[in-house]
């Protein structure tokens, strides 16, 4: 099942707001938290850090945090409305933020059928600056295969993954180094 993950400013139970100390990964514009992220909680009042509840997904040697992990002062990570999710058993990564349909059903039986869509954006780590024609593979769940390269602004196309939230995974080869001779 995929559980939403803590982004950049997600509250706590205890009224506190947790802002991302990473700025080079996001989905759809939001900063992951990752473990040791924290801030000043309110009800406690002490610095409380997110506490790490698996190794599934690692940016920069830490855990990406998800919605529902505590924070050493014991407060819990809320969901935001807009949110990424990821399937706990592996690295792969979805958007849910155009789906209408869970909102639809909590305020009437007919639901809306929208389709889902993901954009991925690629930036230089050092520079900061997106990255351009940049070869990528997108993976959706029914096993196709969409090909292409990053626009001028380190964006990938704006993919379609269907009706229900779904995993997706982008692949991508590391150009830093020379390829190997093929034979």
């Amino acid at each position: 099942m995929a559980v939403g993950f803590a982004i950049h400013n997600s509250m706590t139970n205890h009224g506190g707001i947790i802002p991302a100390t990473q700025m080079r990964t996001s989905q759809m514009g939001n900063l992951f938290l990752v473990a040791g992220d924290g801030h000043f909680c309110p009800k406690c009042k002490c610095w409380s850090k997110i506490v790490k509840s698996h190794d599934h997904i690692i940016l920069d040697g830490k855990a990406v945090a998800y919605v529902g992990d505590q924070l050493t002062c014991g407060a819990k990570i809320l969901p935001k409305q807009s949110h990424v999710v990821g399937d706990s058993k592996g690295s792969s990564l979805s958007s849910n933020i155009n789906n209408k349909t869970a909102i639809t059903d909590s305020f009437a039986n007919k639901a809306e059928q929208t389709e889902n869509s993901v954009t991925f954006y690629f930036k230089n780590e050092v520079t900061q600056e997106p990255i351009a024609n940049f070869f990528y593979t997108i993976t959706l769940a029914t096993g196709d295969q969409i090909d292409g390269h990053t626009d001028e602004e380190g964006k990938t196309a704006l993919t379609t993954t269907g009706i229900t939230a779904t995993d997706v995974k982008i692949e991508t080869f590391d150009l830093s180094n020379p390829m190997d001779k093929w034979e």
